[in-house]
């Protein structure tokens, strides 16, 4: 199949899952046509045959200076533009806003069928917005398909988004064989600076010192500087313990002015994006997740997959994915000092660590593979191509 894709190619989840799933569709032999504003960020270093980026035009006028460029319309006929120049079969959208609407007028004009999927955000809180919801409601109802990561999500889309249509629930999946543990390598702190380094490098490693790592993009419901108020209580009963923060967001001020006031500038570290996501799971001994809403979030996919221990709360999607006390740790509720106590119980267990990472490991191989996810992906496009 010759399949065009709708993503946000920035980072994130909806992005990332996206991108991923068009290379191991290509790798498959499919045709995959990217249609964004620039290159996907997980494609920077890869090269993947029978990949595309099909970049929508931007146009500035003056007239569109209070509102913006029209980048619903510049996409739609960008997806019309690649749907006749490459004879695409089927459009991909993922994440509903803007994505479903720009696909369901390239079918009203050209005929190219299209399918939905999803991811979070889209269904539970931006598309719940009045400015969104007619618009999102319609779109997906009319989609020729539409995918929800989490049975979480496609309850919200029946409930709350008002959606009466069958949706299939494809989980987030990770490529197993390639993100995977590796020994040998530690995250390190020397003079205020993070880095990696080989494990026979680092000699000046304190024994006791532990390293707890979360990665998002500081949206609210990350709640990444609620994180920085739970390890003052962590750091109270193991000084040595210390919070690596990959990523970047609305909150980064916010969590800077926390680890001051909270004086845990030699705890606490903010790494910024980084590409080299996988060497710093396998380097850390915790993952933390403490959110408040989540789809099914591929960081936590992605910590399972490197046998990192996860600590993370009841979330939304989160306990179809992380089955409480067997492939990590899930807070009852959303307090802090819960979260706090399950993270020291866990420091003072390096068996209970050690066992919940090669479960979480086991349980992403068994259920949340790409080999699994993508085959469930091409039945719903051959079924709608096939119609």
């Amino acid at each position: 199949m010759r399949i065009g894709v709708n993503l946000y190619p920035t980072v994130g989840g909806s992005g990332y899952l996206a991108t991923r799933l068009g290379q191991e569709l290509a790798h498959k032999g499919h045709i995959i046509h990217f249609i964004t504003y620039q290159r996907p960020f997980s494609l920077m270093w890869e090269q993947t045959k029978g990949v595309h980026v099909d970049l929508v035009d931007s146009f500035d006028y003056p007239l569109f200076k209070a509102t913006g460029s029209p980048y619903t319309m510049a996409l739609t006929s960008k997806i019309i533009k690649c749907t006749k120049d490459s004879k695409l079969d089927i459009i991909h959208a993922h994440y509903a806003i803007p994505h479903a609407m720009a696909a369901y007028m390239a079918r009203e004009i050209v005929g190219i069928p299209y399918v939905v999927t999803l991811h979070g955000s889209d269904v539970h809180t931006l598309g719940q917005d009045p400015a969104y919801k007619p618009v999102v409601k319609h779109t997906v109802e009319k989609a020729d398909a539409v995918t929800a990561v989490s049975e979480f999500l496609k309850k919200k889309a029946h409930e709350e988004l008002g959606i009466e249509r069958e949706i299939h629930v494809i989980p987030n999946f990770i490529d197993t064989s390639k993100v995977a543990h590796l020994n040998g390598v530690r995250l390190y702190v020397e003079s205020g600076c993070v880095g990696l380094r080989k494990e026979e490098e680092a000699v000046e490693l304190n024994p006791e010192e532990k390293i707890l790592l979360h990665a998002s993009n500081f949206r609210q419901v990350k709640r990444v500087v609620e994180l920085v108020e739970i390890m003052r209580i962590v750091v109270d009963h193991f000084p040595e313990a210390r919070l690596i923060v990959a990523g970047d967001g609305p909150t980064r001020i916010e969590v800077e002015r926390k680890i001051e006031a909270l004086d845990l500038c030699n705890n606490v570290h903010l790494l910024g994006v980084k590409s080299n996501m996988q060497e710093i799971m396998c380097s850390a001994d915790m993952f933390l997740l403490n959110s408040t809403l989540e789809g099914m979030p591929l960081v936590l996919l992605e910590a399972m997959s490197c046998s990192l221990p996860v600590v993370t709360t009841p979330a939304g999607g989160i306990p179809e994915l992380v089955r409480p006390g067997k492939d990590g740790a899930v807070t009852k509720g959303f307090e802090q000092e819960e979260y706090a106590q399950v993270i020291i119980e866990l420091l003072e267990n390096d068996e209970k660590r050690k066992k919940l990472g090669q479960a979480g490991r086991k349980r992403v191989e068994d259920s949340f593979s790409a080999e699994r996810v993508v085959k469930m992906y091409e039945k719903v496009f051959e079924d709608v191509v096939s119609k």
